[in-house]
């Protein structure tokens, strides 16, 4: 059967989408969407994927529960493994790779974030100060910052260089779920089980709007309906290059958001089958993607949310 969606990611320069299978990264094209390829992942489940700012890189990172963990980047024209980085003793669920390829980060039940050389797979910098699992990893475009998030609501801002603190994100209440920057790295978007968006601004760590990022007006179906009655929570979210906003979370659907956060006309993406998980635009920012936990990918076309295809996880 196929497996749940448990990573997504659109290339940021090409009609390209990476979707986490059963031991395996499934290639997609966004515009066709047409299978292009497989990249085989025998470290087991990838909990995260991510490709480089311009591209060229394709990190995965995952691994097998209580036993090990690891992060693999692939070349993305030749489909090659770059490197391997890391060698945890959990699986790793938060990881990014820097704009200029040089450092690697990794975050999962250790509490730590690890921030690695990509050349020598060194470690170069050992960060403690999360007090529950890393859930959230994200450099951030200029590559000056590193935002991190943890299964308590902590959520931070370091310097990438030396791994000091730049600020104290304090305002979620329960488990950040998902990191995304502006592409103009002046804001972060940060979203949790709380049922919140804060939208932070960089150069003083300030939240500057905070929203719903789920609806709890409706009673949710599947997995959703077996969450504590509260604001559901936001499962994920990101930035699309012209600002817009995707959130999905546990009343069962995803929505659009305008630049300044508000909602968008006729916002909402529902019809999924069980909870969505992961939700990305496609590089122009014309097409959002939405994995479930039923292993299904919905496709949607930006502009007018009108339906697009489906993919899979087991195609």
């Amino acid at each position: 059967r196929p497996h749940p969606v448990t990573a997504l990611a659109a290339s940021p320069c090409a009609p390209l989408l990476a979707v986490a299978g059963h031991e395996r990264v499934l290639l997609y094209h966004t515009d066709t969407l047409q299978p292009l390829g497989a990249l085989p992942f025998p470290e087991r489940i990838p909990h995260v994927l991510r490709f480089s700012r311009n591209g060229k890189w394709l990190l995965a990172a995952g691994g097998r529960g209580a036993a090990s963990g690891k992060a693999v980047i692939w070349d993305v024209a030749t489909g090659k493994r770059v490197t391997e980085i890391g060698d945890e003793a959990d699986a790793v669920l938060a990881a990014d790779v820097s704009p200029d390829h040089k450092l690697v980060a990794l975050g999962g039940p250790g509490k730590l974030v690890k921030i690695f050389d990509t050349a020598t797979g060194q470690l170069k910098h050992k960060i403690k100060k999360h007090t529950d699992w890393v859930t959230a990893l994200e450099f951030s475009p200029d590559g000056e910052n590193l935002a991190s998030g943890d299964r308590n609501g902590g959520a931070y801002i370091w310097e990438a260089a030396t791994g000091g603190i730049a600020f104290t994100l304090g305002d979620h209440k329960d488990a950040v779920t998902g990191m995304s920057w502006r592409a103009d790295s002046q804001m972060l978007a940060t979203a949790s089980e709380d049922g919140k968006v804060i939208l932070w601004y960089a150069e003083d760590g300030f939240p500057t709007k905070t929203f719903n990022g789920a609806d709890g007006s409706k009673p949710a179906t599947g997995a959703a309906a077996r969450t504590a009655a509260k604001v559901p929570g936001v499962l994920a979210v990101q930035y699309a290059r012209d600002g817009q906003l995707v959130t999905c979370g546990r009343d069962g659907s995803a929505r659009l958001w305008k630049a300044d956060a508000s909602a968008t006309a006729n916002g909402k993406l529902d019809g999924f089958a069980d909870l969505p998980l992961k939700a990305v635009f496609s590089h122009d920012g014309g097409r959002v993607f939405v994995g479930d936990f039923t292993g299904a990918v919905k496709v949607w076309n930006a502009k007018d949310r009108t339906p697009a295809g489906e993919l899979t996880t087991n195609p």
